[in-house]
């Protein structure tokens, strides 16, 4: 029989599995960001016509996470059919080993790896880059046009706060409401009516307050200040934007090189993992999905999660522990992947006693 021929076979079992699961985790991934985006826009933090925008970004920033998932899902569910079929007792009968599936994994673990490395380390950090400044930039230039009556608007000039009972349909708003500060005491304004302006001179955003009362004191002492005005403006933080500074996952790998932040480097040894976690698991997969052919083909499924569970979760306490200072940055992550790379070669010797050559459906039934 033809190996390239099997590995052909194997590559396209594993690959049809791979894109589904790809495509379940996806979905669940992005729904539950989709809740998030949701209750921002709705909380008026960004705008609704960027929630598509900020869902696919989040989608590419993690695609390097969930690749290395859905592949080792997919691998213990592509042999967990072919045991159920008895297709691996055909294959042992043809002289199929273990090492021949191994080699026919790796023609799609190796490219696969390679991928991943270059979302986890560049293309990822982009798209959450992006995310974050979209968030920024459309809270900051978005701050008057996302309020809504009955609600309270931080005005985005200290600790100022206004509220607003209504908008008619020219964008004047009636019955506000501020608090702010001056000179370390609070400053309370009732105003009928109010408006946005921007100086075209210096570019600077104002809140124009139009009839109403200024009130200066402090809360328990009698000497208030009371201010009728005709109009007064609140200053809405100027007219360039904040500077955006991006979260650590959001900076480029090159950045976090250069950083002498523990928590950075930590960072990059998780970004530099992924493409490790992926090999790791494929060598994990083939023990694991090993089975009878009564036991179906998601007999396994639940030990191929429980495995992913453990894997990154050591990975997110060392990640942890390197960034508190717990042991050298040198050491890194790589002693999980040691780790868990000699749980998966005694899984295989266990299962196939791949080191005598013995075939993958010969030996006693687990």
């Amino acid at each position: 029989m033809n190996i390239t021929r099997i590995s052909r076979y194997v590559v396209a079992e594993v690959g049809w599995s791979w894109l589904a699961v790809t495509v379940v985790l996806l979905v669940v991934l992005l729904t539950n960001r989709l809740i998030r985006f949701l209750a921002d826009a709705a909380s008026g933090d960004i705008p609704a016509n960027l929630l598509f925008t900020l869902l696919g970004l989040k989608a590419l920033a993690n695609l390097g996470t969930v690749l290395p998932a859905s592949f080792f899902l997919a691998i213990v569910m592509a042999m967990g059919r072919l045991y159920r079929d008895s297709e691996m007792a055909a294959l042992a009968a043809c002289g199929v080993g273990p090492r021949e599936l191994c080699r026919a994994l790796l023609l799609l673990a190796v490219p696969l790896a390679l991928l991943v490395g270059y979302l986890s380390l560049v293309f990822g950090p982009w798209a959450e880059g992006t995310a974050q400044r979209i968030v920024a930039e459309a809270q900051q230039s978005n701050r008057l046009q996302g309020v809504r009556p009955g609600r309270f608007l931080d005005l985005g000039a200290g600790s100022a706060v206004a509220y607003v009972a209504s908008i008619d349909a020219e964008g004047i708003m009636h019955g506000i409401f501020a608090r702010a500060e001056q000179d370390g005491q609070p400053v309370l304004i009732a105003a009928a009516r109010a408006r946005r302006e921007v100086d075209p001179e210096t570019g600077a955003r104002f809140l124009v307050l139009l009839n109403g009362q200024r009130y200066q004191g402090v809360p328990g002492q009698r000497a208030w200040r009371v201010i009728r005005f005709g109009q007064h403006g609140l200053s809405l933080g100027g007219s360039e934007p904040a500077q955006f500074s991006a979260a650590r996952d959001g900076l480029t790998s090159w950045q976090l090189w250069h950083s002498e932040d523990r928590a950075a480097w930590a960072q990059l040894q998780w970004r530099l993992s992924m493409p490790l976690v992926t090999l790791v698991l494929t060598l994990f997969a083939l023990p694991l999905s090993k089975s009878a052919p009564r036991d179906g083909r998601y007999a396994k499924l639940l030990s191929a999660v429980l495995v992913y569970v453990l894997y990154f979760n050591l990975l997110k306490v060392a990640q942890g522990l390197l960034s508190q200072g717990r042991y050298p940055v040198g050491l890194g992550l790589w002693w999980v992947h040691a780790l868990m790379l000699g749980a998966a070669l005694a899984a295989l010797q266990l299962r196939f006693q791949i080191l005598h050559r013995v075939p993958v459906g010969s030996g006693r039934r687990r």
